[in-house]
């Protein structure tokens, strides 16, 4: 199978540019060059396509605009909602996350703890998140900061962050919320929500890389992560890339015609998953009754290596992967499928994760499933009942 013939599904990694966005930066070509930060003619016309593209990113997450970081990216966004709490010179007190985060959060916290923090892990067995009580639980009285994500970006598995929101605010605690797999996919409102810190990134629905977001509460303080200049308010310096905001912009416009297409999405998963588990996969990470996203199947295959199989479909045509893509390189499974099935390691080191998008058909399901039940022929693997 050529490459013109390709099939992918492998949306939580990165997705394809929604309609009218390239067309949206080529047509902010002329200007976007400029420093947005210039008071002369160029830098103006800059900077009013960074400001519109900014006030339809913030419209889409119910914000308003002053109260939008523009950065390089999510993984950004979310250190700079992490590390963006404290001065420089604090020594944080307590901080409470879970065990399933993305690197993004996990690393950050780790960053704070080598500071002094003391950190809590909320544990999440068979992919199970904590409910209100185990949270509050967490909660000490010098607890100074919860970051969790809103969707896991491995399974798909919803976390209750509304919930969680709840909590904090009862006891004085801000909530940064990792919200990368999360808009695009799920309806979002930061005043609905009532967290203090909400990030995520173009690329997860349908815009460019190099473009993220987080949403800043007005209440809470926040230091630049990176020394530079006072671009951003003061909170992110460094000059904007103009051309790809107003890609972020251009996919932000699109999101209802996104979530309209979740239920669609959802029966393409179903099938999907529903032909994987006859061929003897498990699915990862999916508790009875517990909500996720529709975009995404995470299983495993009892005594074969997920990166076996990642490649061996990739020469079948059909990009798919193990995990979260920043970790690709990396040979150890993920922590966060360790951290949910301790006594099952199979179930992280065979992981397999296949995630959907609008442009997902029909024809692909059918055509993955093909391609894996060639695979699993040449690694000696008939295809096996559903368990």
């Amino acid at each position: 199978m050529g490459p013109e013939s390709r099939i992918y599904l492998d949306h939580h990694a990165s997705t394809p540019l929604s309609g009218g966005v390239l067309e949206a930066m080529h047509a902010a070509e002329p200007d976007a060059w400029a420093n947005a930060s210039s008071a002369h003619g160029a830098g103006r016309r800059a900077r009013a396509h960074l400001d519109g593209a900014r006030r339809t990113i913030a419209e889409s997450v119910g914000a308003e605009p002053p109260d939008i970081v523009l950065t390089s990216g999510g993984t950004e966004a979310i250190c700079t909602a992490i590390l963006g709490a404290f001065a420089p010179s604090d020594v944080p007190a307590h901080i409470v996350t879970s065990a399933i985060e993305h690197p993004a959060v996990s690393e950050s916290i780790a960053r704070l703890a080598s500071r002094g923090a003391r950190v809590t892990t909320l544990p999440v067995p068979d992919g199970v998140p904590p409910d209100a009580d185990a949270f509050a639980a967490a909660l000490r009285p010098d607890t100074v900061l919860v970051a969790v994500q809103w969707v896991n970006h491995e399974t798909g598995v919803v976390l209750p962050v509304a919930t969680y929101a709840d909590v904090c605010r009862a006891r004085g605690v801000p909530l940064v919320v990792d919200a990368a797999q999360a808009v695009g996919k799920l309806p979002v409102s930061v005043a609905a929500l009532g967290v203090s810190a909400l990030a995520w990134s173009a690329s997860k629905l349908g815009g460019p890389h190099g473009a993220g977001a987080v949403w800043l509460a007005r209440s809470r303080a926040h230091w630049p992560v990176l020394a530079g200049g006072g671009q951003e308010r003061g909170r992110r310096p460094g000059t904007p890339d103009v051309r790809a905001a107003v890609g972020f912009g251009a996919a932000s416009r699109a999101l209802p015609e996104r979530l309209a297409a979740m239920p669609r999405i959802a029966g393409f998963r179903d099938r999907l998953e529903a032909g994987l588990r006859a061929r003897g996969a498990i699915v990862n990470g999916v508790p009875v009754g517990g909500a996720r996203v529709a975009t995404v199947t995470h299983v495993a295959f009892e005594g074969l290596r997920g990166d076996v199989l990642v490649a061996a479909l990739d020469l079948e045509g059909l990009c798919v992967s193990s995990g979260a893509a920043c970790s690709s390189g990396l040979a150890a499974p993920s922590p966060g499928l360790r951290a949910m099935y301790p006594d099952a390691l199979w179930r992280a080191e065979g992981a397999l994760r296949f995630s959907l998008g609008p442009e997902t058909t029909d024809a692909e399901v059918d055509a993955a499933l093909s391609a894996l039940d060639r695979v699993l022929v040449r690694l000696g693997r008939a295809t096996m009942q559903p368990r």
